[in-house]
């Protein structure tokens, strides 16, 4: 009998003044299938209501700004919480990438799970250098230090997570990825991918799809 499918709900946004999710959003949704993941690609917020959120293992955001009602808000955070006397049935893993950081910002209670708040970043140009900072973490199989050019964000840390890849940026180590745990979910944070050749870099991909196998309910 053939394995079943881990399924990603994919949140994806409108903006497309900088951040075009019309041809950003096929690409994830190629490498991610092409690995054998399952994905739905919505701009649907009401796809956190408990009865659309429930059967996804994991919910992957690239969204930006926006609001939550308190109900998408309520079943986005529950359903990462994964009460086992609750309605959004299994914890989902969390995935936000690049603009998840700059999204719901009138959400205290997301911004904390997620991690860390956008503050502001350089301008795009130069190519950074991304060290891996714990080698031994699933999400970081297979992946060494690497360059490329992306917007790199610079970020308000919200609460405590484990940095698994980061940047040096005027004096200081800046956290780049991390992982972090919520309730019975899991949550990773990718700050890189501002366009296609951010989301085409092998290593960018490699890193998601460990993402995917460790953020996926056991």
């Amino acid at each position: 009998m053939a394995e079943e499918k881990t399924s990603i709900l994919f949140v994806t946004g409108i903006d497309r003044q900088y951040h075009d999710h019309l041809v950003t959003s096929p690409l994830y949704s190629g490498f991610l299938e092409k690995a054998g993941f399952s994905v739905t690609v919505t701009t649907d917020l009401d796809s956190f209501l408990p009865p659309n959120v429930k059967d996804y293992d994991v919910i992957m955001l690239n969204t930006v700004g926006r609001s939550l009602s308190p109900d998408q808000e309520s079943g986005l955070l529950k359903s990462v919480i994964g009460a086992e006397w609750g309605d959004t049935g299994k914890p989902k893993g969390l995935i936000g990438i690049h603009t998840a950081s700059c999204s719901f910002q009138d959400s205290q209670a997301y911004l904390r799970m997620l991690g860390a708040k956008f503050l502001t970043h350089p301008e795009f140009g130069p190519e950074y250098e991304f060290c891996v900072t714990a080698a031994g973490h699933p999400v970081m199989k297979n992946i060494e230090n690497f360059r490329m050019a992306d917007e790199l964000y610079l970020l308000e840390p919200y609460s405590p997570f484990d940095t698994v890849l980061s940047c040096h940026y005027l004096g200081f180590e800046r956290p780049v990825a991390w992982v972090k745990p919520y309730g019975r979910g899991k949550v990773f944070y990718l700050a890189l991918g501002h366009g296609p050749d951010q989301i085409q870099n092998r290593s960018f991909q490699q890193i998601l799809i460990n993402a995917v196998a460790w953020a996926k309910p056991e």
